[in-house]
């Protein structure tokens, strides 16, 4: 004779499980980082993270939860054993950050023209 055992159910939230959930669709809308910047020509490191420093202050001054676009990530490099910092971001973060970049070029002309259609 088989033994039935009786699950607890509540109705009480449990926040560790809503946070897990929140941060994992946050994550899973992070595709981008600033590998993608590369199509940019003419453009130094600097002016990359000039543009993501400007893009996080828009995110803040517009009253959004900068994370929810933007997260700080370490890639190890097992060629020059090194860590080095990169940002995963969502679409709306990278192009966020493509408006801010200094440089013009042909390649930007035709993504910002992008940008104006959406």
């Amino acid at each position: 004779m088989k033994n039935k055992e009786v699950g607890v159910f509540s109705l009480r939230r449990n926040p560790f499980t809503i946070n897990n959930f929140e941060e994992a669709f946050e994550n899973s809308m992070r595709r981008y980082s600033l590998r993608q910047m590369n199509f940019m020509e003419n453009i130094s490191e600097e002016q990359i993270l000039e543009s993501l420093q400007k893009s996080m202050q828009v995110c803040r001054l517009a009253g959004v939860n900068t994370v929810q676009h933007f997260k700080k990530i370490y890639v190890y490099d097992p060629a020059v054993s090194s860590m080095q910092i990169d940002w995963r971001m969502t679409k709306k973060g990278l192009n966020l950050m493509v408006m801010q970049t200094p440089s013009m070029n042909e390649k930007m002309a035709r993504w910002l023209w992008e940008l104006a259609d959406l």
